[in-house]
């Protein structure tokens, strides 16, 4: 009799563990598809997925847009999702992702029919939409930000789409989750998510700034100069959009536009410090390159008074010096530079040389090219300074005659 209400209390106690909150084995991962302007569909939607096997499924999701990743078939490894358009709410929608361990979620924001979701009904302050988050969406976000806060990836954006599930509205949560998928440096989720919180709300400004930064990352110069010139104009005090649009408009050759972006940049009183000096280092580089010396050193100075361990900026500044002929200045700025950068700097020492060599002094020109060398074995000019480096020996032996 003993026995038995030993083994009844033992198998009580198997059942109960059983059914404790995490001991049980992890849900398998779901997709979860979200439409345009922050809704889950109200019907079954059609996909393709195709394995980096070759395998494909062709399936639906539920009603809610959602698919439980359930069996066998869907092992550790790369997928491609792939969504027809409905040719009225959202367009061809395709997606790469990862089922890893610890995949609970895989969030797939539909893109907008056309490119562009049509407006919503009604423009509110973001903090509208934060007050309409359930309680539970709101525990998940609070999840997500300290799963992201312990690099633990795979949980942070499952929780992010829970919270996004119970309320697709939630700015805040894709705002984050698209800051989050930059960080881990994949930018085409970021991209997505980005869009999603913007057809949400068009005149949330983070989203819009967060997009063009991402093409900028990805040398999509045209579609950031198009996302950021339009915030710029419904935003002129957001001096950091000017900053991103001044580079995408760099890379697209519109040297003009880039100056002015800065200039406007460096107006607003407010702007952080560190973006400041950067600002004024572009705005001295490209200065240098139009041979404005003088414009270009006050720049370049001003980027160095903030930022005194700016290394590119002290030997742009001695380049511009150079061409001041305000040699002594000059020699100083650069040897900064190469003190800062060391080979990383070896163009310094290149220009060093030539200020040595035009003053005679031969032997510190040698030391320099020499160095040059010896950073850069490998670069363009090497075979035309190893024939001045022939040069300055033969002048130096000359003057020892």
């Amino acid at each position: 009799m003993q026995r038995k209400r030993r083994d009844l209390v033992i198998a009580l106690i198997v059942v109960a563990l059983l059914a404790a909150p995490g001991a049980s084995a992890q849900a398998p991962a779901a997709i979860q598809l979200f439409l345009p302007g922050g809704a889950l569909p109200g019907r079954e939607i059609r996909f393709t997925v195709t394995g980096s096997d070759g395998r494909v499924e062709v399936l639906f999701t539920d009603s809610k847009g959602k698919y439980q990743l359930s069996g066998d078939q869907w092992s550790e490894r790369e997928y491609m999702i792939a969504i027809e358009s409905d040719k009225r709410v959202y367009d061809i929608t395709t997606q790469r992702f990862r089922i890893m361990r610890n995949t609970t979620y895989v969030p797939v924001f539909l893109r907008p029919f056309g490119g562009v979701a049509p407006p919503p009904k009604e423009i509110v302050d973001v903090s509208v939409y934060d007050a309409r988050a359930p309680a539970e969406a709101r525990d998940a976000y609070e999840r997500a930000m300290k799963a992201a806060g312990e690099n633990k990836a795979e949980a942070a954006i499952g929780e992010f789409t829970r919270a996004l599930s119970l309320y697709p509205q939630y700015l805040r949560a894709l705002n984050e989750l698209g800051a989050y998928y930059l960080k881990l440096d994949r930018p085409n989720e970021a991209i997505s998510t980005f869009t999603q919180a913007i057809s949400i709300n068009p005149r949330f400004d983070i989203p819009r700034l967060n997009l063009g930064i991402v093409y900028n990352r990805q040398k999509r110069y045209d579609e950031a100069i198009k996302v950021l010139d339009k915030l710029v104009k419904d935003r002129p005090s957001l001096s950091n959009a000017r900053i991103q649009l001044a580079e995408a408009l760099l890379f697209s050759q519109q040297t003009d536009a880039v100056m002015e972006q800065l200039r406007l940049a460096l107006a607003d009183k407010n702007l952080e410090s560190s973006v400041r000096a950067d600002a004024h280092f572009r705005l001295g580089f490209l200065l240098n390159r139009e041979e404005r010396y003088a414009a270009a050193a006050a720049e370049l100075e001003k980027a160095i008074a903030i930022n005194p361990r700016m290394t590119l900026a002290h030997m742009y500044l001695g380049r511009a010096l150079v061409n001041l002929k305000r040699t002594a200045e000059a020699e100083l700025a650069l040897l900064k530079a190469y003190e800062l950068g060391g080979s990383s700097m070896a163009g310094a020492q290149l220009l060093l040389g030539q200020l040595y060599y035009q003053q005679q002094k031969y032997d510190f020109a040698q030391l320099s090219f020499e160095q040059y060398l010896k950073d850069m074995p490998g670069a363009p000019n090497a075979a035309e300074v190893r024939s001045l480096l022939e040069k300055i020996k033969a002048a130096m032996k000359e003057k020892r005659k």
